[in-house]
């Protein structure tokens, strides 16, 4: 695997591909906030495996309804992955759910 030097320097091309694998490496080394930026502009760039690693990076940070905005524009199992998020959501926000928010 390249060293982070290596994956920052490509990653400065603008290559969302390049972008992907800095950002990739960025969260598997728990750097979640830099890893979100960084797959933000891959993703941007129309990189579905950018997108897919960036809403699993939101998810990681809580971010549920960002992650689920992302997963929507990642086909149908990303529209899948979404509509559970929104689910799970929905159930623990309801009235009357132990570890609702709120009153």
């Amino acid at each position: 695997m390249p060293s982070e030097a290596e994956l920052r320097r490509a990653a400065e091309t603008g290559s969302p591909q390049a972008l992907n694998q800095y950002g990739v490496k960025l969260r598997l080394d728990g750097r979640l906030e830099e890893a979100v930026e960084v797959l933000t502009e891959a993703a941007e760039q129309g990189s579905q495996d950018a997108t897919a690693n960036l809403a699993l990076t939101l998810l990681s940070l809580g971010r549920d309804d960002e992650a689920a905005a992302w997963f929507d524009r990642n086909g149908p199992m990303g529209a899948l992955m979404a509509r559970r998020i929104r689910e799970k959501r929905d159930e623990r926000d309801a009235p009357g759910t132990p570890g609702q928010h709120g009153s």
